[in-house]
């Protein structure tokens, strides 16, 4: 004898939808520093020493390092000798614009993620409805009355 199915199943599946919907809610919003991602980068000031042409070369830049003076490659031309700039560290020789680093989180791999994951619980659940869906008898409509001939 088979065990009649309850209609608690859809509160469980309501349950589990809002609580994965929860889950990502929190993960979208949460503080990247939270979910492990590395701090930005500090803006730091320089100076450009030496001015290259757009075409050929690139500026380069000096900056005080903890009391020590560095030089490194602007990722960037078209600056004026002596001009302040605000840069990035990128890498031992090469630094680039502070205003060319994005700002802010990075919400456009949160909410590829986000979208992901409804995609992925709406064809479950579609899935879900196709496999378990009671089969219905096709609506037959009745045969109208005949008026008895008198």
């Amino acid at each position: 004898m088979a065990v009649p199915r309850s209609p608690d199943r859809w509160v469980f599946i309501l349950l589990v939808v809002g609580l994965v919907g929860i889950g990502v809610a929190i993960a979208l919003f949460a503080p990247a520093k939270v979910l492990g991602a590395e701090e930005p980068p500090r803006p730091v000031t320089a100076t450009v020493v030496e001015t290259g042409s757009c075409g050929q070369g690139m500026d380069t830049v000096e900056w005080d390092a903890g009391g020590e003076k560095k030089q490194a490659k602007l990722d960037g031309c078209g600056h004026r000798k002596g001009e302040t700039v605000e840069i990035v560290l990128t890498g031992n020789d090469m630094v680039q614009s502070a205003a060319s680093v994005p700002v802010g989180l990075p919400v456009g791999r949160r909410l590829t993620a986000l979208l992901l994951c409804m995609a992925a619980l709406a064809g479950g659940f579609y899935a879900f409805l196709f496999r378990y869906a009671p089969l219905r008898a096709p609506a037959v409509l009745p045969a109208p009355k005949q008026q008895p001939v008198s």
